[in-house]
């Protein structure tokens, strides 16, 4: 299993390069303050901007997919990809162009289903939380099923919805 954890991580970190590369060249092209204008940007470039990012989460759950079986340990892998792939997406920003300063730079996080911007420490706060799960179920056992219960995907629900709604807010109110 351990190997299979070592590849997941490289992996992330890769495509956290790539992730960060295309914001590099997006800010080279737009000019580039802390939140890009994305007001700048042409629909179309929107519209593919918006589908890189569900292509990201797509490659994700691919790739935790194929690193294990049982529904627990895939979710696991699934939070270790996405927690890894963020924050090496600011290891590489900072790495590329200096960028964030800090942790307390604001970003735009995500664009689905609406823009999310906070400030970076709160995205790597997150990550902390899903790197921990991502442990608690990479140790089920191989054939246990990702099965929560009706409570649990609803408190999971409401988190999701309360921190998303947050971000989105916030976009709203600098938007």
């Amino acid at each position: 299993m351990k190997e299979k954890v070592v590849f997941l991580v490289v992996f992330a970190a890769a495509m956290a390069f790539v992730e960060a590369a295309v914001v590099v060249y997006l800010r080279d092209l737009l000019g580039g303050g802390p939140l890009f204008p994305m007001k700048d940007l042409s629909p179309k470039l929107l519209a593919v901007e918006i589908v890189r990012e569900g292509a990201t989460v797509v490659m994700l759950l691919c790739a935790a997919s194929l690193s294990f079986r049982g529904g627990a340990r895939r979710m696991g892998a699934f939070l270790l990809a996405f927690a890894v792939w963020d924050v090496f997406y600011y290891v590489w920003l900072r790495v590329a162009i200096g960028w964030p300063s800090g942790l307390s730079d604001w970003d735009i996080l995500f664009l689905i289903p609406l823009p999310w911007v906070g400030p970076v420490w709160s995205m790597l706060l997150i990550c902390v939380g899903m790197l921990v799960y991502s442990v608690l179920f990479l140790r089920a056992p191989e054939d246990a099923p990702f099965a929560p219960g009706a409570r649990g995907w609803a408190a999971g629900a409401a988190g999701a919805l309360a921190v998303i709604g947050t971000y989105i807010h916030e976009w709203v109110k600098i938007g």
